[in-house]
């Protein structure tokens, strides 16, 4: 056999290698694509087990719905009104009654719908329950159905001295007055000792229904007084300080009201102001935490 004779045969070899190649490889693709779900490691689709399936969840879904609903319901209008606001029962049996939902699924459910529930479906239903209870419950706890909150200071207090004259004197921010979280905490006063001053304190409340009807508990150094909206309308209509208004009332808050009280007897020393906001709420008290401030007095 010459070299060209040789050449030849290698080259149609070669040439038959890569048609088998090719050909190989064409035929593990058709295989592939033609292979069912069995065959890949998947569950065969079936349609009639999938619509049973769609059908028991929905049934479930609302199920919890409904469960959630009437634990809400039963916990705002039931056993609310009977306890007071920090009790943990109140979150903690709603919380707790989602190992009942297996159990009223068997009881409510039937047999057909029950024998799709898994490990995943309670774990779903029990996520649906407290988040659904945590919604129907804010909105039945808060206004127009009830109130929870608080009221409230609405924004900073200030003193003011009224001379003999009816001249008003305000505090200046300065080293003589304590600022805590944006807050008067504590205020050094200047009095003339030789004139007859008047010491007023005003501040404004707040509440989230009606802050008209708050009660009051307000106290210097122990003793009880009176804070009252009428006097806080005297020094409204006379014009309160620009550097003041802002601080006690928010502008964009009309629904605040504004107190004020008169310190009497109040002399050269320390003095703690102490209030505490209350209300009859519904369905339970509300009661704000105590305000303490305190007044360092000393005369010129």
């Amino acid at each position: 056999m010459d070299f060209r004779t040789a050449m030849a045969a290698a080259r149609a070899e070669a040439e038959s290698k890569q048609r088998k190649k090719r050909r190989d490889k064409q035929e593990k693709s058709e295989k592939k694509r033609s292979r069912s779900g069995e065959d890949m490691g998947l569950e065969s689709f079936d349609p009639v087990n999938y619509v049973a399936k769609e059908k028991a969840d929905t049934a479930s879904m609302w199920l919890v719905l409904g469960f959630s609903i009437s634990v809400s319901l039963l916990m705002r209008f039931g056993i609310m009104p009977s306890m007071s606001h920090g009790d943990s029962i109140l979150w903690l049996l709603p919380v707790l009654s989602v190992f009942m939902l297996p159990s009223i699924h068997r009881l409510v459910m039937p047999e057909s719908f029950v024998e799709h529930y898994t490990k995943g479906t309670w774990f779903k239903a029990s996520f649906l329950h407290i988040f659904s209870w945590l919604a129907v419950t804010l909105l039945l706890v808060n206004p127009p159905f009830g109130d929870i909150g608080s009221p409230e200071v609405a924004e900073q207090w200030t003193v003011i001295v009224v001379d003999e004259y009816g001249n008003y004197t305000y505090p200046e921010d300065g080293p003589t007055m304590l600022m805590e979280d944006g807050n008067i905490k504590k205020l050094e006063l200047n009095l003339n000792s030789s004139s007859s001053e008047k010491v007023w304190l005003l501040f404004a409340v707040r509440d989230n229904l009606d802050a008209k009807n708050i009660e009051l508990n307000f106290t210097l150094n122990g003793v009880e007084l009176n804070a009252t909206k009428e006097a806080f309308n005297v020094f409204s209509e006379a014009g309160i300080n620009g550097t003041w208004e802002e601080r006690l009332i928010d502008v964009d808050r009309i629904e605040d009201v504004g107190y004020a009280v008169e310190l009497e007897n109040i002399t050269e020393g320390f003095w703690d102001v102490r209030l505490t906001l209350s209300e009859q709420g519904d369905p339970w008290i509300n009661v704000s935490e105590e305000y303490v401030w305190t007044i360092r007095v000393f005369t010129s």
